[in-house]
C-alpha cells in the first residue's frame, strides 16, 4: 500500500472513531455499527470495512490510553512519607487521567456498570475489560494504603477501610461528571485532591 493510501485510510479511520464516540457515549450498550455508520453518512457496508464490529471499534478507542498502576505504585510509595499521601498521588493520577480522557470515562460507564458489581463479568472488548482490571488494581492498591494510614492514625474519620475507599471512588466520580460540563485547568487536580483528602484526615477524632 501506498504511503498516500495509507495516510488516507488512516485518517478515514480517525474520523470514523471521533464519530464513533460521540454515539457510544449517547447510547451506551445499545449503540450499533447502523447508528454509526447513519452518524457518519455512509453505508453500514462500507464501516465494516473499516471496523469489524462494535468491540473492534472500542477497543481502537480505549487502547489509546491505558495507566497500569502496578507499574508506578513503588515509585510512588518511595516518593511519599505517609500513606495518606501515597492515596493522594494514586487519585491525583486518576483524576488527572479522567480529565485527559473524560470521553473515554463516558464510554466506559455507558457500558460497564454491572461490571463494578460482579467482578466476574466479561465484555466483549478486551480493551474495557483491561481498564476493569486497572480500575480493580488501583483499588487493591488504595486499599492498603488506606488500611495503613489508619493503622498509624493518619485517618480522623471512624469509617472502615472499604467505607473511605468507596466514598473516595464516589467522590472522583462525582467529580468528573461535574466535568462533563465544565473542566478545571490541570494544575488544580493537586488542590482538588488535598481538599477531597481533607474530609477524612481532618474530620472529628
Amino acid at each position: 500500500m501506498s504511503q498516500s493510501k495509507q495516510k488516507r485510510l488512516e485518517q478515514k479511520r480517525a474520523a470514523i472513531l471521533a464519530t464513533a464516540e460521540d454515539v457510544l457515549i449517547k447510547r451506551g450498550k445499545n449503540a450499533t455499527m447502523g447508528e454509526i455508520a447513519q452518524a457518519l453518512d455512509m453505508d453500514k457496508s462500507s464501516l465494516y470495512y473499516y471496523y469489524k464490529g462494535i468491540p473492534e471499534i472500542l477497543n481502537a478507542v480505549l487502547d489509546k490510553e491505558y495507566y497500569d498502576f502496578s507499574v508506578h505504585i513503588k515509585e510512588i510509595r518511595k516518593e511519599n512519607k505517609t500513606h495518606v499521601d501515597v492515596l493522594k498521588e494514586l487519585v491525583r493520577v486518576v483524576l488527572e487521567f479522567y480529565h485527559d480522557n473524560l470521553e473515554i470515562l463516558l464510554i466506559i460507564l455507558t457500558r460497564i456498570f454491572p461490571l463494578f458489581i460482579d467482578p466476574d463479568t466479561r465484555e466483549e472488548s478486551t480493551a474495557i475489560n483491561n481498564y476493569m482490571e486497572s480500575y480493580r488494581g488501583s483499588n487493591v492498591l488504595m486499599l492498603e494504603e488506606i488500611k495503613l494510614g489508619l493503622d498509624r492514625g493518619e485517618f480522623r474519620v471512624r469509617f472502615s477501610p472499604e467505607m473511605i475507599l468507596q466514598t473516595l471512588r464516589g467522590a472522583v466520580f462525582g467529580i468528573c461528571a461535574v466535568w462533563r460540563n465544565q473542566k478545571p485547568i490541570r494544575e488544580e487536580i493537586p488542590t482538588i485532591v488535598n481538599q477531597l483528602l481533607d474530609m477524612y484526615t481532618r474530620g472529628p477524632a
